[in-house]
């Protein structure tokens, strides 16, 4: 199966600022990985579809293409387009993003029906010629990039790409001007706080929710005594890069009080958390009632096994254990537990996705299936799910500037509505999030939409617990050792 490369936030960032600025929506048109490497299936995805961006994604992992603001035809003539460029994205480090522009634009495009795009008399760029079959891991391109239409040097070429021109994909986007955000004058979502603290994200709501947390403990408004159970566990899962740890840094800061970064956070092709991890929260000198569990990301190479996936569902794995690729824990390794309690299963389970995604296309098909078939296994447990919608701040420019809006932003609705859709889950439970990023210093509107999705998922913990109420109750007379619990 093939899996189609997918823009970057930071790329369109940097398109962006080349074609105007503003808000830009990309839809993709084209994927040589999925459609085939023809030059028929890109004229018929492309041709007479305005705007477009064409990346390619060199095997050496160096990114460049270009963008033609004509439309593409299949005439066999060359084209004026005074706003096409080229471009570099990524390459080597130190290697920075680069625009050529045109320096003879009545040669800009070339509308070759037996090629790809292709752009420049020289030709500058043409992406493939004739149908290209792929090999083992890429297409052998029959590319050209010979510099005479654009301000491109023939030095650069090289740079861009290592003299190969074999690509994983070549993929094609409309790119299309977005009207300003529209702002609803009523919110999409109430927040469930007392009438009060409604109006104003302030530190009165700051305050009241950290006290909700800091006094949880599962099954209280139940009569469940509080040392019956001694902490929830709330699964966080997702692609890679979605901010799975990022969120607990974001928790364990606030309650901190300085920035945190005991979870492995960053940017990588694949997961930087290879672990089963166990995180616990300390305020006013005791661990919380909770505890976040992080594991490796979902991607189209790694994954995770799904018997792996419902060992931790069960309660089987231990902090600690290391994923190993087309393996999983068997019952003789030390982290194996083999006869789980209650309070050692998942609790809840939380699906981190960025929200900056191709609302179409939120993740590869291979990434889909994977979370499918994960929630399968959750189906049969019963175990709530929910979908932290991260990075929401990308997505929304009057969110970025007063995250308290965010329930009145139509972008932002409309996003949870489709992805929702997408991973067969109600809108409800779809929870807007922005994680500590570029700040060094608390933000209270961060901290307050952090303590407010935690709550949910801590109530919808409560709610698979209600199912196995009767055992809570036998098993107050024979109270859980917090002590043993910890080594989860």
């Amino acid at each position: 199966m093939a899996y189609t490369k997918h823009i970057s936030k930071i790329d369109k960032n940097s398109i962006n600022s080349w074609i105007g600025g503003g808000r830009k929506q990309y839809t993709l048109l084209y994927s040589a990985a999925n459609d085939g490497c023809d030059p028929t299936k890109f004229h018929t995805n492309c041709d007479n579809k305005g705007p477009t961006v064409t990346l390619v994604y060199n095997v050496n992992k160096n990114v460049y293409g270009g963008y033609a603001r004509v439309s593409w035809m299949s005439t066999g003539e060359s084209v004026y387009d005074g706003d096409a460029f080229l471009f570099f994205l990524k390459g080597k480090p130190g290697q920075k993003p680069n625009k050529f522009t045109a320096k003879a634009p009545e040669y800009a495009l070339t509308m070759n029906k037996d090629c790809g795009p292709s752009f420049g008399k020289g030709p500058d760029l043409l992406t493939f010629k004739d149908a290209v079959t792929k090999g083992t891991n890429s297409f052998p391109l029959n590319s050209v990039m010979s510099p005479a239409t654009y301000q491109i040097s023939a030095d650069t070429v090289t740079e861009m790409t290592d003299g190969l021109f074999d690509a994983e994909d070549i993929v094609v986007y409309a790119v299309e001007d977005v009207a300003e955000e529209i702002y609803l004058p009523t919110p999409w979502r109430k927040m469930d706080l007392p009438e009060e603290l409604k109006s104003t994200w302030n530190a009165g709501v700051l305050n009241y929710l950290k006290k909700d947390i800091e006094d949880y403990w599962p099954l209280r408004e139940k009569g469940v005594s509080e040392n019956v159970i001694p902490h929830v566990n709330i699964l966080l899962l997702g692609p890679v890069g979605a901010g799975k740890s990022s969120f607990f840094n974001t928790l364990n800061s606030f309650f901190m009080e300085r920035l945190s970064i005991q979870a492995r956070a960053g940017s990588s092709d694949t997961s930087l958390t290879k672990s089963f991890n166990v995180y616990s929260i300390i305020s006013n000198g005791r661990p919380l009632r909770f505890r976040i569990c992080d594991c490796r990301g979902f991607d189209d190479t790694h994954g995770v096994d799904m018997r792996d996936i419902e060992a931790m569902l069960d309660g089987n794995i231990k902090n600690k254990y290391k994923f190993v690729d087309k393996s999983h824990i068997r019952t003789d390794n030390l982290l194996y537990r083999r006869d789980p309690k209650i309070h050692d299963r998942i609790h809840c389970v939380v699906f981190v996705v960025d929200a900056n995604n191709d609302p179409d296309y939120i993740m590869t098909e291979h990434v889909q299936e994977q979370i499918k078939q994960t929630q399968d296994h959750m189906n049969e447990k019963d175990i709530p799910q929910l979908i932290l919608m991260n990075k929401i701040d990308g997505l929304s420019e009057s969110v970025r500037r007063d995250l308290s809006r965010i329930f009145h932003s139509k972008e932002v609705k409309e996003r949870v509505e489709k992805l929702s859709h997408s991973l067969r889950l109600p809108s409800y439970t779809v929870l807007p999030m922005k994680n500590i990023d570029t700040e060094q210093c608390m933000d209270i509107h961060v901290n307050i939409l952090a303590l407010y999705n935690l709550r949910q998922m801590l109530r919808a913990a409560n709610d698979y617990l209600l199912n196995y109420l009767d055992e809570f109750m036998v098993d107050k007379c024979e109270p859980t050792d917090e002590k043993s619990s910890d080594t989860m």
